[in-house]
């Protein structure tokens, strides 16, 4: 098997990571996948907020996303589970990518999630666990969006798009499984 196919078939989303920082280089290689990207239109209207794991912006993020997680959760069961969850939306990843894209182009996150694709994969090859995090969605978007836009650097126009811990892993965990027969057609 080739050894693009081969990082993918590995890569598994993981939740523990130690305590080591990456290197300047490290993070270079990842976000250099991000930006390599195609883009439609070769636009390249992705941006990359490159954010410590011990930055208050992510606590602030996180303590939004668990307020907005408890307003809308349709139960009481559902509500013990958020409010007994230890984890913070980055699982403590030393560093965590937050990237957004340009509002008035209607293609810009799609293009953001290929730039995620490219980032999942630079860093399984290079050893790094990672996650794709979408679930901050509702804390980016609310009251405070213009609040993290900046503290976030975003560039004018732009708004969150999806963000991705990076770092050595602590744990090691299984790619999931998937339906092939029931997830494609052959038309």
């Amino acid at each position: 098997m080739n050894e693009v196919l081969k990082t993918i078939k590995e890569r598994s989303s993981i939740r523990a990571y130690t305590d080591e920082k990456l290197t300047k280089e490290e993070i270079n290689a990842v976000i250099t996948a991000a930006l390599q990207a195609p883009t439609a239109r070769n636009m390249q209207e992705v941006h990359v907020s490159v954010v410590d794991g011990d930055n208050p912006i992510l606590k602030e993020i996180d303590t939004d996303r668990k307020i907005k997680m408890l307003a809308s959760a349709p139960d009481e069961e559902t509500k013990a589970k958020i409010e007994s969850n230890p984890n913070n939306f980055y699982y403590n990843a030393p560093t965590v990518l937050i990237l957004s894209a340009d509002k008035n182009f209607k293609w810009s996150k799609f293009d953001a999630g290929i730039a995620t694709a490219n980032m999942t994969l630079a860093a399984q090859s290079m050893g790094l666990g990672n996650l794709v995090i979408g679930i901050i969605y509702d804390a980016m978007y609310g009251d405070k969006k213009d609040y993290y836009a900046k503290a976030l650097d975003f560039p004018q126009n732009y708004e969150f798009a999806i963000a991705f811990a990076v770092g050595h892993k602590n744990t090691e965990k299984e790619p999931h499984e998937f339906d092939f027969d029931n997830s494609v057609s052959f038309i």
